[in-house]
């Protein structure tokens, strides 16, 4: 919440975060995780750079003008954007959901009209290094975050650095492989993570059940909650409704929630054993859902993940909620300078 916590946040310089997305931009003053102020606008319709870059621009303004501050005040503005992009150059290179965003040298443009310091870097990474930094991961010098919502993104410290790899693409954790005979995926590879357990992946294998004639009883489910519904309207079928579908006991909703449970637990298990973390900290919209989802993937670790690795690992659930991507923004700042 804006203003929490300021006093224990005194320490460190004001900084701009910025946040990227598809739907929305976001812009934050903030002091350590405290936020002085923030600001929100839609990315539009037409998402180009050439409609984009200036609605970035005007929401750090909004930002800033609402915390009565002026950008010589501040120690840095960092930018959570979605790859791929190269951290190191500041180019974001082809995000699937920004049309015409190729090669878009983004830190470059930012430095030329701020002045500042700017520092770029992947969404997961940037709410991965926020949970870090001032989040459930305090403390810990190996971790792991994975955000399970629309997509499935992670980001990876190591010796309390963030695993960036040699092109600054390491942590694709929603594109490891946990069905290597399933379905294509748009990264290329088949069986991702992604496409069984995230909000995108549950909502598509539900639509797919019912095009073959196995989802009655929850469409009817469906009908039920969304009693206004106009006739010619479209039923809205989404990993939310899917959850409330299993826990009133429709047998195609929990089969496909058991299955995106178990590919979950599937992927903590590599997880696990790949990078060896001290602490995996879960975010994202699906992870609302609680032991539900949770509970079946924590027993595939303890059933699949070896002694030694399974026990040193704790799986918790992170703290900064909707605010993550724009602490982790301004982490950026605090990680590079301080």
């Amino acid at each position: 919440m804006i203003g929490d916590n300021q006093t224990m946040y005194a320490s460190y310089p004001l900084v701009v975060g910025v946040d990227l997305g598809g739907t929305q931009i976001r812009a934050a003053v903030l002091q350590g995780a405290t936020l002085l102020s923030r600001a929100n606008l839609l990315t539009g319709d037409n998402g180009t750079p050439e409609r984009v870059i200036p609605r970035l621009f005007q929401a750090v303004d909004q930002a800033l003008a609402d915390a009565r501050l002026t950008p010589a005040q501040i120690a840095g503005i960092g930018i959570a954007a979605p790859g791929p992009l190269n951290n190191r150059t500041g180019v974001v290179i082809s995000p699937p959901n920004l049309p015409g965003w190729t090669d878009i040298p983004l830190r470059d443009i930012f430095a030329e009209h701020y002045q500042l310091p700017i520092y770029l870097e992947n969404d997961a990474n940037a709410a991965g290094l926020g949970e870090h930094l001032f989040g459930a991961g305090r403390g810990s010098n190996e971790m792991v975050y994975l955000t399970i919502s629309t997509g499935i993104g992670g980001g990876v410290i190591t010796n309390g650095k963030i695993l960036e790899g040699i092109a600054g693409a390491a942590g694709e954790l929603g594109h490891i492989t946990v069905d290597w005979r399933g379905e294509p995926c748009g990264c290329g590879n088949v069986g991702c993570l992604e496409g069984l357990a995230s909000g995108t992946g549950i909502a598509r294998r539900v639509l797919a059940a019912i095009a073959r004639g196995e989802g009655e009883e929850l469409l009817r489910f469906a009908r039920q909650q969304q009693p206004g519904l106009h006739v010619d309207e479209e039923l809205r079928v989404d990993a939310r409704l899917v959850a409330q579908a299993a826990t009133a006991g429709v047998p195609l909703a929990q089969q496909i929630l058991g299955e995106a449970s178990e590919a979950l637990g599937v992927g903590l298990v590599n997880i696990i054993h790949i990078f060896n973390p001290e602490l995996i900290v879960l975010g994202g919209g699906l992870m609302q859902m609680g032991a539900q989802l949770l509970a079946p993937a924590r027993a595939i670790v303890q059933q699949r993940a070896m002694q030694v690795p399974r026990e040193m690992a704790r799986i918790v659930l992170a703290e900064l909620g909707p605010n993550v991507g724009l602490v982790g923004a301004g982490a950026l700042i605090y990680y590079n300078q301080m």
